[in-house]
């Protein structure tokens, strides 16, 4: 029942987003000037929720992205085997009184090497809900 469920949430958002795009679609899966293809609900077997998150949260997890990102020197190549530095990146974020606070930890699995460089790492952030980082407290590398 649960699976049911679950499997007509995803069908229902994914025909939301077809709806949402039908207008702009040229080839049924394909927007004029891009190359992105949109799942169909022959895909829906493939497609991950990754959860429902506020609009203050997901700033709140790219700001704290960007900042771990941005802290390490453009010569650095610990990003060097992933397709870009978030792949190699988690980040949990929690929403206490009128703040978000947001953990990163490393993920080095997702790009072919050990899960973790920097034993013991991560870094987590406040920030506000305009996505300002506020503080940051955490290990350092």
């Amino acid at each position: 029942m649960t699976r049911t469920l679950l499997l007509l949430q995803v069908m229902s958002v994914l025909g939301c987003v077809a709806c949402a795009t039908t207008s702009s679609v040229t080839d049924g899966s394909r927007k004029p000037g891009g190359n992105v293809a949109w799942p169909s609900r022959k895909d829906v077997a493939e497609v991950s929720n990754l959860g429902a998150m506020d609009g203050p949260a997901a700033l709140a997890a790219s700001a704290a992205l960007r900042e771990v990102i941005q802290s390490f020197s453009a010569q650095s190549d610990v990003f060097a085997k992933c397709s870009s530095p978030a792949e190699a990146l988690d980040v949990r974020v929690f929403k206490w009184r009128e703040l978000y606070y947001v953990t990163v930890d490393e993920r080095f699995d997702r790009c072919g090497g050990a899960r973790n460089r920097f034993p013991g790492w991560f870094e987590s952030y406040a920030v506000s809900p305009a996505g300002e980082v506020l503080a940051r407290r955490g290990d350092s590398r």
